[in-house]
């Protein structure tokens, strides 16, 4: 957009040159889109809006061009906060509490994005928007219903990865405060003795003095009611206002110093105890918190908490992790200690000294198993699937090649459980390539052996039939000693092969013991 040409523009009409696109193109899909539309220029003010987004507001064109921005926001300061985000990043998207011309509010998602102009360089600003609240004219639900109901289904994907837990914390309690017109929304931690209470978390509409990070003395005296409630369990409301209905100086004070006028205290438990709570302050004149309201805000506590839960088993198992690998580590063999998804939790030097004298990667913790040993064939992961699924050890050995190296791997895979269900897999697995060489060295040698044996008792028959011979032709001649000399000789030949038969019988014996014991 040319400066030069779009000051401002009449009503309907969009002027200045756009490469690529020309004026009367831009106007018409803009016009035509059904996403509500409005361009805003680099003083803050509507400089064009689509009739989607005039009929989502409740505004005609002439009362909307030359105003600021902002007014598209219930709070105005939120609309500059948004506003400053976008220009900082190049783009911002969020749901928005909107203000229609009546003064009716209503739930937004619009998408915030910098535009420069292509002649001057200057930054202005594309806003795109859809409703995300129910159609005007319904009375039984709030315009916000709907998107808090969209925020609370999103939040799960932000907690697939609890190492990034931190940053999804933040963002939920942000969307949670935008969609329900909160002041302030924060997570909130009891100490071990349940006697402090430090804010961990927080996300506060712009003007709001932040609160992370401070802690407070719950303890001194009478505890506060919200405080006892929550520790019981309880969701509480904070109005100022006692069970009996009287004024309650404590809570109008802790109102007061959150800047807020009702606030809602929903309990977080990780492991079925109350450790803290998510609160959330609205600061609205006549404020309250409805009870599908309250039910959606519990289910979103819900999801942080189960978060917050996994993230402490992972925790406590990388506490005891170093007593682990110290036992693992004085195994000769390799072990490894695996989730459902085939991720290395744990690997002994044995595994790290295997997987270095291979080529592959050493640093394999938090890894995919395959990814670590891309030469496991995909039998192996019918294994594992195996085990997850009878929940019984899985003994295998089998032979892999890796490069032109030939290896065999024995391989004991052995579930562990967790709440009923197999949760990791511990592998022990040895490399007895050398051991089935020598198995079959020995196996070589005794058939060897056996064969000469059996070649050996042939020989001792051989020599005996001509030796019978030899005797019955001496006794055919007339000459006596010469006969008995070779009678004599015979049987000394007979008394060898039978020394040699008695040996042959211990081999025969000693033979069969190795095979039975070696």
């Amino acid at each position: 957009m040319d400066s030069n040409t779009m000051n401002r523009p009449e009503a309907g009409e969009i002027s200045g040159p756009t490469p690529g696109l020309t004026a009367a193109m831009l106007q018409q899909v803009i016009e035509t889109s059904l996403s509500g539309i409005c361009i805003v220029d680099r003083q803050g003010c509507i400089a064009f809006a689509n009739a989607s987004l005039l009929d989502m507001w409740g505004y005609n064109l002439s009362e909307m061009v030359g105003k600021p921005v902002t007014r598209l926001w219930l709070s105005p300061e939120e609309g500059r906060d948004c506003i400053a985000r976008a220009l900082s990043t190049g783009r911002w998207t969020g749901t928005i509490a909107a203000r229609r011309e009546d003064a009716s509010s209503f739930s937004s998602r619009i998408a915030l994005s910098t535009v420069r102009d292509p002649g001057t360089a200057e930054v202005w600003l594309l806003l795109s928007c859809i409703e995300a609240g129910v159609k005007r004219g319904v009375r039984d639900a709030p315009g916000h219903r709907r998107s808090l109901e969209r925020a609370v289904a999103a939040m799960p994907a932000r907690f697939i990865d609890t190492a990034a837990i931190d940053p999804a914390i933040d963002d939920s309690l942000e969307e949670l405060g935008r969609v329900c017109g909160a002041c302030r929304v924060y997570l909130a931690l009891f100490n071990d003795l349940r006697t402090l209470l430090g804010t961990t978390h927080e996300w506060c509409r712009a003007g709001q003095a932040p609160l992370r990070g401070e802690s407070r003395n719950l303890f001194k005296g009478k505890p506060p009611r919200w405080a006892v409630q929550v520790l019981k369990g309880e969701t509480v409301i904070v109005n100022g206002v006692s069970e009996d209905g009287r004024p309650d100086r404590r809570e109008r004070e802790f109102l007061e110093r959150h800047g807020a006028t009702a606030a809602l205290m929903i309990p977080l438990r990780l492991s079925g105890a109350v450790v803290g709570f998510i609160g959330f302050d609205l600061d609205a004149d006549n404020a309250h918190f409805a009870d599908e309201d309250v039910a959606l805000l519990s289910a979103a506590v819900h999801i942080i908490a189960g978060a917050l839960d996994r993230k402490q088993s992972e925790y406590v198992f990388r506490e005891s992790e170093g007593l682990y690998q110290i036992v693992l580590d004085a195994i000769t063999d390799t072990v490894t200690v695996v989730d459902t998804h085939l991720t290395l939790l744990l690997a002994n030097d044995a595994f790290i000294a295997w997987c270095e004298d291979l080529g592959l990667e050493t640093n394999v913790v938090g890894k995919d198993i395959f990814a670590v040993v891309p030469f496991f064939p995909p039998a192996t992961r019918q294994l594992y699937e195996r085990v997850v699924r009878t929940g019984r050890p899985l003994t295998s050995e089998r032979s892999l090649k890796s490069g032109d190296r030939t290896m065999i791997l024995r391989e004991m895979r052995i579930p562990i459980f967790e709440h009923g269900e197999v949760a990791r897999i511990v592998t022990v697995a040895r490399d007895v390539t050398a051991q089935k060489e020598v198995e079959d060295l020995k196996s070589k040698a005794y058939a060897q052996i056996e064969r000469n044996m059996e070649q050996f008792a042939l020989l001792a028959d051989h020599i005996r039939n001509p030796l019978q011979a030899i005797m019955g032709h001496a006794e055919l001649l007339d000459d006596p000693g010469t006969t008995e000399r070779i009678r004599q000789q015979v049987q000394r030949i007979n008394g060898i092969i039978d020394q040699l038969d008695e040996r042959w019988g211990e081999s025969r014996r000693l033979s069969m013991f190795w095979r039975r014991y070696s």
